[in-house]
C-alpha cells in the first residue's frame, strides 16, 4: 500500500510539473514576435560583433565563449508563432542557411523577414520561458549582465547559508569549485547559465530540506530538478544539478545523523539519484512523445541521429585515444592550469599540498562509507565524458565545469581523512608563543 502512494505521489508530481513547464513555454510563444523584434535585431547585431567561440582570455580553452548556442536559442525564440504556440513549441523551429553563420542567419531572419525552415524539436528549450519575455525589455547583452548578478547573488546566498550553519568544509568546498572552473566566464554564454541557475537554487532549496530534516520532500524535489534540468539545458553540465546538491545534501545529513548505519547512507545516495535520472531521462521522452502525437508524426527519425553523434563520432583517431582525451581534455581546462607555467606550477601546488594533507595527517579510523559515496558520485563527471565522448572532447570548453561535483567530493574526502587536530594544535602553538 506504501508503494502505491509514494508512485502516485511521483507521477502527480511529474505530471503537474510537466503540465507547468509546457504550459510556461506555450504561454511565452503567445508574445508577438513584433513586441521582442527591436531587442532581438540589438542582440543579432551584438552577437554579429564577435566571434562564434571566441576565447575571453587567448590560448584559454576555458574561456572559450558559446555564441553558436545562443544565436540558434534567440533565433528560435523569435520564430514562434503567437498564433500556432503549441506546435510552433514543439517544432522548435528556426530559420538557417548554410551560407551564413548562426548569428548571421539570426540578423537576416530579423532584418528580411525570413521565416523558420530548420527544426531543433529534440530539445524543450525551455530557457525561452525566461529569455522571450526578458527580449521585450533587454538585448542579449543586457541579460549577460543580469545573469550575472542573479548568479552572483545566488553563490552569495547559498554560501550565507552555509556558514550561518556551521557548513564550513561545504562553503569553503563550493567556493573552490566556483573558482577552479572559472565561473566567472559562465554569465558570458546564455548556454552556460541555466545549469548553474538550477545548481544554485536546487543547492539552497536542497540545503534548507537537510537543515529541516524534510526527507519526505527529498525524491519528490529531485524528480522535480531532473526534469527542469532537461527542460532548460542545451546538453551542457546537467550533472550539476543532481550532484552539487546532493552533495551538500548527504554531508548535512552524515554530519547531524552520525549513527546512520552503512544501508542508511547508501539509500540516501542512491534513492535521489534514481529520482533525479527518471525526471530528467522522462522529460526527454515526454517531449518527443507529445511532439509526435501533436504535430501527427514521427518524431524520432529527428531524434536518433544526433543521440549516435554525442555518444561516437568520427574525428580521426582510435576509441582509446577519443575517450581518454575527452577526458583529459575537460581535466587540462581547470583553472589555474590553462594559465601557462605559472598556472601549472599554481595547479599542481594545489593537488600536492591535498595529497600532502590527506597523506601525513590522515585519521586512523575513518567511515569507508562515506568516503565510497563521495567517491562514487565525485567520478559520475568523468563516467559522462565516456559515455558521451564525442561531445565532451568535441565541448570541452564548458562540460568541464560539471567537475564542480568532483572538486566537491575531493573536498569532503580529505576532510574524512584527515585528523584535523593538527591544524588546532598549530594554531594554539602560535597563540601560546
Amino acid at each position: 500500500m506504501q508503494v502505491i502512494k509514494h508512485s502516485i505521489k511521483y507521477i502527480l508530481t511529474f505530471v503537474i510539473t510537466l503540465l507547468c513547464l509546457a504550459g510556461g513555454l506555450v504561454l511565452c510563444a503567445k508574445i508577438p514576435q513584433e513586441a521582442i523584434k527591436p531587442k532581438v535585431q540589438e542582440s543579432a547585431v551584438y552577437l554579429c560583433e564577435g566571434k562564434l567561440f571566441g576565447e575571453l582570455v587567448k590560448g584559454v580553452e576555458g574561456s572559450k565563449i558559446d555564441r553558436y548556442a545562443d544565436s540558434i536559442l534567440l533565433a528560435i525564440a523569435y520564430q514562434y508563432d503567437d498564433e500556432n504556440p503549441l506546435t510552433s513549441v514543439m517544432w522548435s523551429s528556426y530559420y538557417y542557411s548554410e551560407y551564413r553563420n548562426e548569428n548571421q542567419n539570426l540578423l537576416d531572419a530579423v532584418t528580411f523577414g525570413h521565416g523558420p525552415n530548420q527544426q531543433y524539436l529534440r530539445y524543450w528549450h525551455g530557457s525561452n520561458v525566461i529569455v522571450r519575455p526578458l527580449l521585450l525589455f533587454f538585448n542579449i547583452r543586457q541579460i549577460y549582465v543580469l545573469n550575472g548578478v542573479v548568479l552572483a547573488v545566488l553563490a552569495a546566498l547559498l554560501l550565507a547559508i552555509l556558514v550561518k550553519n556551521k557548513a564550513y568544509v561545504p562553503a569553503m568546498a563550493v567556493v573552490a569549485g566556483l573558482v577552479l572552473t572559472a565561473s566567472w566566464f559562465v554569465p558570458f554564454s546564455l548556454e552556460y547559465t541555466w545549469t548553474y541557475l538550477i545548481m544554485l537554487i536546487g543547492s539552497i532549496l536542497g540545503v534548507k530540506l537537510a537543515l529541516g530534516n524534510k526527507r519526505k520532500f527529498m525524491g519528490p524535489f529531485f524528480l522535480v530538478g531532473g526534469m527542469i534540468t532537461n527542460y532548460m539545458d542545451f546538453l551542457t553540465t546537467e550533472t550539476l544539478t543532481l550532484l552539487v546538491p546532493l552533495l551538500l545534501i548527504l554531508w548535512l545529513d552524515m554530519h547531524h545523523n552520525t549513527s546512520t548505519s552503512a544501508s542508511g547512507l547508501l539509500k540516501k545516495a542512491v534513492s535521489p539519484v534514481f529520482a533525479w535520472g527518471c525526471g530528467y531521462a522522462g522529460m526527454w521522452g515526454m517531449k518527443w512523445i507529445m511532439a509526435s502525437v501533436i504535430l501527427k508524426e514521427n518524431v524520432l527519425p529527428y531524434v536518433s541521429g544526433h543521440i549516435e553523434e554525442r555518444l561516437g563520432g568520427d574525428i580521426g583517431v582510435g576509441l582509446w585515444q577519443y575517450v581518454t582525451d575527452a577526458v583529459l581534455n575537460n581535466i587540462k581546462c581547470l583553472f589555474p592550469f590553462e594559465y601557462g607555467g605559472p598556472g601549472l606550477i599554481c595547479g599542481s601546488v594545489l593537488l600536492l599540498l591535498v595529497a600532502y594533507i590527506g597523506y601525513v595527517y590522515h585519521k586512523k579510523q575513518v567511515c569507508k562509507e562515506r568516503i565510497l559515496i563521495y567517491v562514487l558520485l565525485g567520478l559520475v563527471p568523468y563516467i559522462r565524458y565516456i559515455v558521451l565522448h564525442n561531445h565532451s572532447y568535441l565541448h570541452c570548453f564548458f562540460t568541464y565545469r560539471a567537475q564542480i561535483a568532483t572538486i566537491l567530493a575531493i573536498a569532503f574526502v580529505l576532510e574524512e581523512v584527515t585528523d584535523w587536530r593538527w591544524l588546532i594544535g598549530a594554531d594554539t602553538g602560535k597563540r601560546k608563543s
